[in-house]
């Protein structure tokens, strides 16, 4: 365990020892242009973007009072997350077909839609293809990454804050969005620049559902044997509640829906190799 994350770790067991109730706040070093990784990334067969998200910490899951919460959204721990690159967007439909060659999204009304009605498993099989046409290893985020990849420094309901009226400029959800999908990147990003984390689809994530632990974590992965997989951050016919940043939802792996996309992830030693 390097110095840095057992110095975070420590902090975060003496304010549960002295009884503090209030959660530390994310903590996210600065990106080092010495590592020699690239802040921003495109692959270059399907022209999907990234961006370089930095190493930190934070308290992952919801408090008991926050808005509308469920009961698996808790206990909140404190996790740290190594450095990775996250899409910026969803995948498109554009780019799954050009990896797979058909488009089976339920509005197909523009090609720079988000890619859905794609099951968990199929999902896998895009990701397979496109790592034999690129040699780079794309994946799904860990929830874990995909929760910290949304909050981007916040512990509020949305990244955007905790009121749902906030939510309106930076998701499509069931009060703006007209009960269908928009093109990605319509809707402002959040402070590490990634767009649709709350609302359009909602979207899959890489490992299976896991039940919280108090205790801090460093990379959590939940179980890939289950039937079912989690997708996060809400859509377009959700109400706000089901778009927080702590929410978890769960569809069989066998099974696509039109509510559900995702988005890509990739380790940044990836990109640094290539």
């Amino acid at each position: 365990m390097n110095l840095k994350r057992t110095l975070i770790i420590t902090v975060y067991c003496g304010l549960l020892l002295s009884g503090c109730a209030a959660a530390p706040k994310i903590v996210a070093g600065p990106i080092n242009p010495d590592d020699g990784l690239a802040p921003d990334y495109i692959d270059h067969y399907t022209g999907i973007e990234f961006k370089l998200l930095p190493a930190g910490s934070f308290t992952m899951g919801s408090p008991e009072s926050e808005t509308e919460r469920d009961r698996d959204e808790g206990p909140v721990h404190f996790v740290t997350i190594d450095a990775f690159y996250m899409g910026k967007y969803e995948v498109t439909q554009a780019q799954w077909e050009r990896v797979m060659g058909a488009n089976t999204s339920h509005n197909k009304s523009a090609s720079t839609l988000p890619v859905e009605n794609v099951a968990w498993n199929t999902v896998q099989k895009f990701l397979k293809k496109l790592q034999k046409k690129t040699g780079l290893p794309y994946r799904l985020p860990t929830e874990a990454e995909w929760e910290y990849a949304c909050r981007a420094g916040t512990q509020t309901s949305f990244f955007s804050g905790s009121d749902n009226k906030t939510l309106n400029e930076y998701a499509w959800f069931d009060m703006n969005a007209g009960g269908e999908t928009h093109p990605v990147g319509t809707r402002l990003p959040n402070t590490w620049g990634l767009y649709d984390m709350h609302g359009n689809v909602s979207e899959w994530v890489a490992d299976g559902r896991r039940g919280y632990l108090s205790r801090p974590a460093h990379n959590p992965r939940g179980p890939l044997s289950q039937l079912y997989a989690i997708h996060r951050g809400g859509c377009f016919i959700y109400p706000a509640r089901l778009c927080r940043s702590a929410n978890r939802m769960t569809y069989e792996k066998n099974i696509g829906t039109h509510i559900i996309g995702f988005r890509l992830a990739l380790d940044k030693d990836a990109v640094k190799q290539k």
